[in-house]
């Protein structure tokens, strides 16, 4: 596919003239960087047959706690939310040894494990972000703020049996409002030199494709990765063969969100400023790679690689309307019909 775009792009000379040269090439990388993050993330949560249409603002407010947590001004509550995934891990790390208890029992000291350690937890990340952090606090703190997103959305969806196009849409329009409330809707600057050289040239390259491997080895070298793809296939018969669906499905949703907070970083990192409109659209896009990049929106089949040239020709179909002269309002008509385009390709296929 990206192949074929390019070919046909290159047919008219004023985009062959442009997009062919040494200055123009790195831009569009730059230009893909944000999706392909988000891209890699979206691909495990479509491998269980799943959908996350809150990594754009989950990014938004993955941005805006990074900002906040640099200058010492991030809200109280929010230190909560950094907590909540330190919380689930002490929670996880102690059931295994409750297992000879009754299930009420086991459940009721796992919930009073988890309270007492988000309150914990709480209290000591609102004392030490209180006088703002250096960028590795701040990166770390908008990371914790995207797997916290996952985390509640994966937790939902896979325990609550919640279908997950309505349980991302509340997290959609939840995440997007607390954005708003933390900052009064205004921006908020980060303008820290060490910070902005994270959102350009190489450290942004280098980033991006260190996310595309880590999500490629452990989609292919691990059985986490194994046990995604099994639950896309078939959940029914995962859960009989004794795969945690609940946790791997969990899983999935946090590695979107732990996406959705790298993404957070190169756009904040790139622009000096985490805008509260940050990532709007942007579930649209990533959803858009993946299904370009070849995975099938029923589950259980695609590669990380797909969704890196998946993204990839979204941006070279952008760049290319735009060289070639297609007015703004057609482009995205003419994307829309690329994508419906893939996925009755992909539907055709998997019934042949």
């Amino acid at each position: 596919m990206l192949a074929l775009v390019c070919a046909l792009f290159s047919l008219r000379a004023d985009f062959r003239q442009t997009f062919w040269t040494q200055s123009y090439l790195p831009n569009v990388l730059q230009q893909s960087a944000r999706n392909i993050v988000l891209a890699v993330g979206m691909s495990f949560v479509i491998l269980t047959a799943g959908i996350d249409l809150s990594v754009g603002s989950v990014l938004a407010l993955s941005g805006v706690s990074l900002a906040m947590a640099l200058y010492g001004t991030l809200p109280g509550w929010m230190a909560f939310v950094v907590a909540l995934p330190g919380a689930a891990l002490i929670a996880w790390l102690v059931a295994p040894r409750l297992r000879a208890l009754p299930s009420r029992t086991r459940t009721s000291i796992l919930i009073s494990v988890f309270l007492l350690a988000e309150g914990v937890g709480g209290f000591a990340a609102a004392k030490g972000l209180a006088g703002g952090v250096k960028v590795e606090g701040a990166i770390l703190v908008a990371l914790l703020v995207g797997v916290a997103c996952g985390l509640v959305n994966g937790g939902i969806v896979s325990v609550g049996r919640v279908p997950s196009f309505v349980m991302t849409l509340g997290m959609m329009s939840a995440a997007r409002g607390l954005t708003l409330y933390a900052t009064d809707g205004s921006s908020v600057p980060a303008r820290v030199p060490r910070f902005l050289a994270l959102g350009q040239g190489t450290p942004l390259l280098l980033i991006t494709f260190a996310v595309v491997v880590a999500g490629a080895l452990l989609l292919t070298r691990t059985r986490a990765g194994r046990y995604i793809l099994a639950i896309g296939g078939n959940e029914q018969a995962s859960r009989l063969t004794g795969v945690n669906v609940a946790g791997y499905k969990t899983l999935a949703y946090m590695l979107s969100g732990l996406a959705a907070g790298i993404g957070a970083v190169l756009v904040t990192a790139k622009f000096g400023v985490a805008d509260t409109n940050a990532g709007t659209g942007a579930e649209l896009d990533a959803i858009a790679a993946v299904v370009i990049g070849g995975t099938s929106l029923s589950g259980g089949q695609g590669s990380i690689i797909g969704a890196l040239v998946g993204a990839l020709t979204i941006t070279v179909i952008q760049a290319g309307l735009v060289l070639v002269g297609i007015k703004d309002t057609l482009q995205p008509v003419i994307l829309g019909g690329v994508i419906v385009l893939t996925v009755f390709v992909d539907q055709v296929r998997r019934k042949l």
